[in-house]
């Protein structure tokens, strides 16, 4: 109870859940040191055994020559990520500032009221902030971090895997990637949620393939790291079963196999991961199950929650990071399956390891009718990668090995770099805002009269009142907005969104398809988010000081 009190839990219902939550988090340090024991007790003694699953290499020391190439790639990823970091801040990232990074470090710490609590990120943001001050790069700058950091995971992980010229070319890949660089850019925990995925996936194969396991590091290891994926974004616990559904394949086939303690390693590895996880989200356990199970837009039909729309969402997605568009996405489809043919052919379970994980989250998300973003899949990128780096390697050396076989090795590796080079020719679209919601303040501006009534409405309520503090009217009713429309001879509104908008508040938006002339859009690098200014009772103005389709060309 003065735990719970200390912690600054002032009103009787957040203090009763955090008093729980003491309770947990005492509990889960008991079986954390229970387990430990018990590993140390247990654990294998490096007798020499058959590995559970094949296709993994042993692990290499990183070259001189290769450690150049990765501090020059680490280097020009943070120059890249740092580049045009403040601009264009979305709805998201300011829900995490102002509902988070803003609060004291102990209330963040014990907070896990909403779905857009990535709780590990809102930790690190938070002491950004005490370090740094309060601003827009700031609150973006552990995505940042953990992006750099995500790239030298990738490169580690993938020399298990591929052979060392391809695991540079994944981690060159993914520095000049559009899609990485833009969530390097986002104050969210994906980028956190790759690296640890990617460290974890690494543990996870090294107990899949060691043929003398000894102790118990190594599963620890492996706990730690995706307790802390689960952390950073709740979805993790897909990747970790994931690997457990691997591990019993590979039990399954290999049931003939003398692999010794090779079959209990990865088990003690997953009870490190539940019990840790069970640790570092003790104190908001009675919060955390009641939020991540409350639906989305309850009620409301939106074509967020349609698989179909996932599919053209992310194809649409991948394209406007990739030259080409449409055309190459075609052509990378085909160097997919070749990447996967050939990771099935190295070994089932690595392909398993890569790919599970993408199921088991679609199958987790329609089951719990939770909206379908493609961003939920953003941990397994590293392995996307991959597959498609081996697809490239495989079908260059198809065709030149018919024309020219002693030119195979260079023909590969001209491959690689002119992959390379071509995504670095999307990276300026990475760079533009995500939302503009600076753009309709600076219109509103200049072209609103002083009479003139401004609306905000759903999703443009809370960015222009708690972070921009405009003194705009929020409505949330048609009747609402009906009674400013009266007050005032011309009513202006602003929302984003439009798909949301036409399932959260359907009355408000047929009242604005009807009765209000849209005056500009200005579009952000996040799909579907436009912001919309749209005016009642004149005519729009045209504002002068943009350029003609200035706003439409931003990629969405």
């Amino acid at each position: 109870e003065a735990t719970a009190q200390w912690f600054g839990a002032s009103d009787a219902v957040r203090h009763a859940e955090l008093a729980v939550g003491v309770r947990l988090f005492k509990l889960a340090l008991g079986c954390n040191a229970v387990l430990l024991a018990l590993a140390a007790y247990f654990a294998p003694r490096g007798a020499s055994c058959e590995a559970l699953a094949g296709g993994v290499r042993a692990e290499p020391r990183c070259a001189p020559q290769a450690k150049w190439w990765l501090t020059a790639a680490l280097a020009l990823a943070l120059l890249l990520r740092l580049k045009a970091l403040p601009v264009g801040i979305s709805f998201d990232e300011i829900d995490t500032l102002v509902h988070y990074a803003r609060k004291p470090l102990l209330e963040v710490a014990t907070t896990f009221d909403s779905q857009n609590q990535h709780l590990l990120f809102s930790l690190l943001a938070r002491v950004c902030f005490i370090a740094f001050g309060e601003s827009v790069w700031a609150v973006r700058l552990p995505a940042v971090l953990l992006g750099v950091a995500s790239i030298w995971a990738l490169y580690r992980f993938a020399l298990l895997v591929v052979e060392r010229r391809e695991a540079l070319a994944a981690a060159v890949l993914l520095t000049l990637s559009y899609h990485h660089v833009w969530f390097s850019q986002n104050a969210r925990g994906y980028t956190g949620l790759l690296f640890f995925t990617l460290l974890g996936t690494h543990e996870f194969l090294r107990m899949l393939s060691e043929r003398a396991p000894r102790g118990f590091a190594r599963p620890l290891r492996y706990g730690a790291w995706m307790a802390l994926a689960t952390l950073i974004h709740a979805t993790a616990v897909f990747a970790v079963a994931a690997h457990g559904a691997v591990w019993l394949a590979t039990l399954w086939t290999s049931r003939k196999q003398a692999c010794g303690a090779n079959r209990r390693v990865p088990a003690l590895g997953f009870l490190f991961a539940v019990s840790l996880a069970w640790l570092v989200y003790a104190l908001v356990l009675p919060q955390f199950v009641h939020t991540l199970l409350r639906p989305t837009m309850p009620g409301a039909t939106t074509e967020w929650k349609d698989p179909l729309w996932l599919v053209r969402e992310t194809l649409a997605g991948i394209s406007r990071g990739l030259p080409g568009g449409a055309v190459t996405l075609a052509v990378g489809a085909f160097v997919a399956l070749l990447g996967l043919r050939s990771f099935w052919k190295q070994g089932p379970a690595l392909l398993g390891t890569f790919m599970l994980g993408t199921v088991i989250t679609a199958a987790a998300l329609l089951a719990t009718h939770h909206n379908l973003w493609p961003r939920m899949f953003f941990f397994s990128a590293g392995f996307y990668v991959l597959i498609a780096l081996r697809g490239v390697v495989d079908g260059v050396r198809i065709v030149v090995a018919r024309v020219a076989p002693a030119l195979v090795e260079r023909a590969t590796s001209l491959a690689l770099a002119s992959l390379c080079a071509l995504s670095a020719l999307s990276l300026p679209s990475a760079w533009l805002p995500k939302q503009d919601f600076e753009g309709p303040r600076a219109y509103l501006a200049r072209h609103a009269a002083p009479g003139d009534a401004i609306a905000t409405v759903d999703m443009t309520v809370m960015p222009y009142r708690d972070y921009f503090t405009e003194p705009w009217n929020a409505v949330d009713t048609v009747d609402a907005l009906a009674r400013l429309e009266s007050a005032h001879p011309v009513t202006w509104i602003v929302f984003t969104t439009p798909t949301r908008m036409k399932a959260a508040q359907p009355q408000i938006w047929e009242r604005i398809q009807s009765d209000y002339v849209t005056a500009r859009t200005f579009w952000g690098t996040l799909g579907g988010s436009e912001v919309v200014v749209a005016v009642r009772g004149r005519a729009a103005p045209v504002d002068s000081d943009a350029a003609p389709g200035v706003s439409e060309g931003i990629s969405r």
